[in-house]
């Protein structure tokens, strides 16, 4: 199928699939959880209060009349006036099929975001952003532009955020892309997926709060490696700890013996002179995860209950938690709660299980649509300090388009399974 006739696809799509999602619905779904702090609820999938102040210069006022704006053919002329265009700039071409998956997923939770806010004056538009080219996703993002979106939801890769945003940046409208890279955000554009630095600065946090003094990391050479130490180091020395040895290895190797065992020795040494206080960070995924987690349990002379082994967001995998070496072991993540029950709509729905950056597009979807129709696609308001609260708990975005999200605290235990150590905060401190 070429590029236009998949795009022409998904927004027929778009039409079905939010009648098939009335359909299995019976009364409104369920809305996040609101959180009240000064007035306003922090919940992407509520309009706001009436009275909220305005920025100079609404989104109809910016938008109306000076673009050749996109009209869907089901939608009347004379009704199209109010429309809040939203682009959606996601790799649903791509020849790797995980990808595509991943971005059928994406698209089909911000369609279903968009049914629950019950954004009727808003309409999306796909577009294919598969290519590496940043000329020709700039492209893409500035059709969009032309065509009079006021927002934009994606892409997913690092590469291309830049290229969106600066297009974006011309009418001011905002980016709300999916890549983990902190390198990425900026100019207009927010990142809503868990970022590494979001997942260290909680499982740090808590670690440091329950004694923990002295930190090691094994974890793969890699540029998101890299970005881990960094942000371990960073968080550490906040507060007052210190990072004992940081061991590197090819990605993908299953039995990194050397580096193992030189890990394996700082580790006992330190626990010998601060009994209690030491952790080591894996942050690894998968089989890999499995592995690195057996060897370094088989070759430290340590127990979990003398030092503590954390991980990353990676861990939040049920195959892995399946692994004896890592039982005792804490990672971050989402509250399951509300997640849950976005998968169990999500299923309902669509007959399939959600991909995993899924419940990241209703976020995005709800957010983006809530402001459009209120017409606050401002930073100001985006940027909220009381936050917004989705399906993956309490989160809010920093000036330079960083994400802050309220993360538990997940242990895994001797069956196999997990359980929640220390919950997600339920509001962000003033001023903080």
């Amino acid at each position: 199928m070429s590029s236009k006739s998949r795009v022409r696809g998904l927004a027929a799509a778009s039409v079905v699939a939010l009648a098939s999602l009335a359909a299995c619905t019976s009364g409104p779904v369920r809305p996040t959880a609101p959180l009240s702090s000064s007035g306003m609820r922090p919940d992407p999938s509520r309009p706001l209060p009436p009275g909220a102040p305005q920025p100079s210069g609404t989104v109809s006022e910016r938008y109306a009349g000076s673009r050749n704006a996109y009209i869907p053919r089901h939608i009347a002329s004379s009704a199209a006036q109010n429309l809040k265009r939203i682009a959606v700039l996601l790799p649903f071409n791509s020849t790797n099929a995980e990808v595509r998956r991943q971005s059928q997923g994406i698209y089909n939770a911000i369609q279903m975001a968009l049914f629950q806010v019950g954004a009727r004056d808003v309409v999306l538009m796909p577009r294919d952003a598969t290519s590496a080219d940043p000329q020709v996703i700039q492209g893409v993002a500035e059709d969009a532009v032309r065509d009079g979106a006021v927002a934009i939801i994606g892409p997913v890769f690092a590469q291309q955020v830049s290229a969106v945003a600066s297009k974006a940046a011309e009418v001011s409208a905002p980016v709300l892309a999916f890549s983990t890279d902190v390198s990425a955000f900026g100019q207009g554009a927010y990142l809503v997926s868990l970022t590494p630095y979001s997942e260290v600065e909680r499982i740090v946090e808590w670690a440091a709060r329950d004694g923990v003094t002295r930190f090691a990391m094994l974890g793969p050479d890699s540029a998101n490696g890299h970005t881990i130490e960094q942000a371990l180091r960073q968080e550490v020395a906040e507060r007052g700890g210190q990072v004992v040895s940081v061991e590197y290895y090819t990605p993908g190797n299953t039995s990194p013996q050397e580096q193992a065992r030189r890990t394996a020795s700082v580790i006992e040494a330190e626990n010998t002179a601060n009994p209690g206080k030491v952790a080591v960070l894996i942050p690894e995924a998968g089989v890999q995860l499995r592995s690195v987690g057996s060897l370094l349990r088989a070759i430290a002379n340590v127990t979990p209950r003398e030092v503590r082994f954390i991980g990353t967001g990676q861990w939040n995998d049920s195959d892995v938690w399946r692994e004896p070496s890592l039982y005792g072991g804490a990672f971050p993540a989402p509250d399951p709660a509300g997640l849950a029950d976005f998968e169990k709509r999500y299923q309902a729905i669509y007959g399939e299980a959600a991909p995993r950056l899924a419940s990241f597009g209703y976020d995005a979807g709800a957010l983006a649509a809530t402001l459009a129709a209120n017409n606050r696609l401002d930073a100001a308001m985006i940027q909220r300090p009381q936050g917004w609260s989705g399906v993956n708990g309490l989160f809010r975005f920093q000036a330079d388009g960083s994400v802050e999200r309220a993360l538990a605290i997940m242990q895994l235990q001797n069956q196999g399974g997990v359980k929640i150590i220390s919950p997600p905060i339920q509001a962000f401190a003033a001023g903080s």
